[in-house]
C-alpha cells in the first residue's frame, strides 16, 4: 500500500505526454561527448544502447496484462506509458546506428543477445518479465531523479547534442514512473517476486553493465588496460558519490512491502521542462525538431 495520501496525489498533474523528438547525435557529434571523457562516455553509451531492446521489452510486458485493467484512466496511462517508450526505443537506437558507424560492434551483437533473453522472459514467465519491468524503471527513475536534481553533474559535461537528451528523457521517465508498477499490483501483486527481479536487475546495473557492455569499447579505443580510465571511471559509477551509490536511499525504498513509486515526490523536478516544451521554448533553444 502506498504512503501517499489520496490528496497530494490528487493535487499533482501528472500527464503522461508522449514528445516525439529527432535530436542531433549524428556522425558528426564528438566521440567523447560526455566531459571530453572516454570511460564516461562509454558508461552512458553502453547504457543508453540497452534502451532499443529494453524499452521495448518494458511495453511488451506492460501489454501482456492490459485486458485486465478495467480503470480508463490507467488504460490511457498505458497507452502513453507505450508511446514514450516506444520514441525512446527510436531515439537511442539511431545513437547506437551512430556508435556502429564508429566501429564499436559489439554492442549490436549484445542487443541481440539481451533482446532474445528478454522476449524468452515475455514468453515463458510474463509475470517475471512484468515484475523486471518494474525494477528496472526503479533505475530509470532513480537516474532520472539525478540527472534532474544535479544539472552540475550531468548536464554540464554532456556537448550540445546529447544534453537535450538528458531532460526530454528523464522528463519522461518520472511522468510514467510507476504505471508499470500500477499494473504489477493489480495483475499479480507478489512481494516476493518484486523483489527478485530487484536482484536480478541490481545484478545487471551494478555488476555486469560495466565489465560486459563497456570492456569492448574502452578495448576498441585502445584504453582497456590504463589504469588512470579505469581508476576514475569506477570512481564516478561506484565511488562514494558514484551514479549508483548516491541514490541508495532512494534505491533501498523498493524493499518496503508498502512501497510505491510516487514516495518519492519528485514530479516537481519536470514541470520546467513540461512548460517549455509545451510553449516550444526547450526545443527552440536546442534546435530541435519533431520526430
Amino acid at each position: 500500500m502506498s504512503t501517499i495520501m489520496p490528496d497530494q496525489g490528487a493535487s499533482l498533474d501528472r500527464a503522461i505526454v508522449p514528445r516525439p523528438v529527432r535530436f542531433n547525435i549524428t556522425d558528426d557529434s564528438p566521440r567523447y561527448w560526455f566531459g571530453d571523457d572516454p570511460f564516461r562516455t562509454h558508461f552512458f553509451n553502453a547504457l543508453f544502447t540497452t534502451f532499443p531492446p529494453g524499452e521495448n521489452f518494458f511495453v511488451r510486458s506492460v501489454l501482456h496484462f492490459r485486458d485486465r485493467i478495467t480503470d480508463p484512466a490507467q488504460q490511457a496511462d498505458i497507452n502513453a506509458f507505450a508511446g514514450q517508450e516506444g520514441t525512446h526505443a527510436n531515439v537511442h537506437q539511431d545513437h547506437l546506428e551512430v556508435l556502429l558507424r564508429q566501429g564499436y560492434r559489439s554492442l549490436a551483437r549484445q542487443n541481440r543477445i539481451i533482446d532474445g533473453f528478454l522476449r524468452l522472459t515475455n514468453r515463458a514467465a510474463p509475470k517475471l518479465a512484468l515484475a523486471l519491468t518494474v525494477a528496472l524503471e526503479h533505475f530509470t527513475a532513480m537516474l532520472a531523479h539525478q540527472a534532474l536534481s544535479e544539472p552540475a553533474r550531468f548536464h554540464d559535461p554532456a556537448h550540445a547534442d546529447f544534453l537535450p537528451l538528458f531532460d526530454w528523457h528523464a522528463a519522461e521517465e518520472i511522468e510514467h514512473k510507476a504505471v508499470a508498477f500500477d499494473v504489477y499490483q493489480q495483475v499479480d501483486g507478489s512481494y516476493a517476486r518484486r523483489i527478485f527481479a530487484m536482484l536480478l536487475a541490481t545484478l545487471f546495473m551494478a555488476a555486469i553493465l560495466v565489465p560486459w557492455r563497456m570492456t569492448p569499447l574502452l578495448y576498441r579505443d585502445g584504453l582497456l588496460f590504463d589504469g588512470g580510465t579505469w581508476r576514475d571511471g569506477l570512481a564516478f559509477v561506484y565511488g562514494r558519490h558514484g551514479i549508483f551509490r548516491s541514490p541508495w536511499a532512494h534505491y533501498r525504498q523498493f524493499y518496503r512491502r508498502d512501497f510505491h513509486p510516487w514516495d518519492v515526490q519528485d514530479y516537481a523536478l519536470v514541470e520546467r521542462f513540461r512548460q517549455r516544451y509545451a510553449s516550444g521554448e526547450w526545443q527552440a533553444s536546442h534546435g530541435l525538431q519533431p520526430a
